[in-house]
This record gives C-alpha cells, structure tokens and sequence, in this order.
C-alpha cells in the first residue's frame, strides 16, 4: 500500500513539474532572468550554486540569452577566471514579464483552491523540501509586484 502510494505520489510530481516547465514562457531562462533581476549582476559560479544547474547546462542557456540579447557576460574585476552575467535593457523586461508570467501562472494554478488547503500544501511541500534538505530561495518566489 505504502509502495503503491509512493509511486502516486511521484506520478502526481512528475506531472506537475512537467505542466510548470511546459507553460512558461521562457522556460529555463526565466528564472536566470528572474535572480538576475533579483540580485543584480551575478557570477556564473553564483549562478550555478542558486540555480544548481550542471555548469555545461548553464552556459549553453547563457549563450543563447547572449545572442538573443538578454545578457552580457563580462570577466570579472576581482578574478579573472569568473564571468560576470548581467542583464541588458531588453533583459530587464524579459525578467519583468517572466515575473508575471509566474504570478499570473501561479494564480491560475492555485486560484480555486481553498486558502487553508494552500497553506497545508505549503507546509507538506515544505517539510519534503526540508526532509531532501533543499532549501527554498524565499526571495525568488515573493510577489515583487507590491
């Protein structure tokens, strides 16, 4: 029963990861663009410790953000072996709309649930978050709207 159970719940995961990455607009890249926004410029190092990306994956997803003009990538003053990522004008409002693109997501997809039922999902998500000892970035996901 309980190994029955496990797999639902897994499924139900899968399911929900998959129906978050497939309705975003800029998918991968709007949450670079989004912590770009958020913290100004940032290392890819940084980068790679927020995001916990595989460095390969990230500057694969940099490379294309460069060329769609969304970042520069600059060394860094300090030490030569970091690169800096910044957002450019037209990131800035790609970050913007990625951000309410999430809002508005995250409104569609809770909207009719009842408050006291999202904050017991809240609580389980966060205790599985805190069992696999993953901490959730509370500034990435506040409303930035206010």
């Amino acid at each position: 029963m309980d190994s029955e159970l496990n797999l639902r719940l897994l499924g139900m995961l899968v399911q929900s990861s998959y129906l978050m990455q497939t309705r975003e607009k800029y998918r991968g890249q709007g949450r670079l663009l989004i912590l770009l926004h958020l913290y100004g410029s940032l290392t890819q190092r940084e980068l790679i410790e927020l995001t916990g990306r595989r460095s390969a994956t990230l500057s694969e997803q940099l490379d294309g953000m460069e060329k769609s003009g969304l970042i520069l990538r600059s060394k860094n003053a300090q030490d030569n072996r970091n690169i800096d990522v910044t957002l450019t004008e037209q990131g800035q409002a790609a970050a913007l709309q990625a951000m309410k693109n999430r809002q508005a997501f995250a409104d569609a997809l809770f909207g009719a649930m009842p408050p006291r039922k999202k904050q017991q999902l809240a609580g389980l998500l966060d205790s599985l978050l805190h069992t696999w000892d993953i901490p959730l970035n509370e500034e990435e996901y506040r409303d930035h709207t206010v």
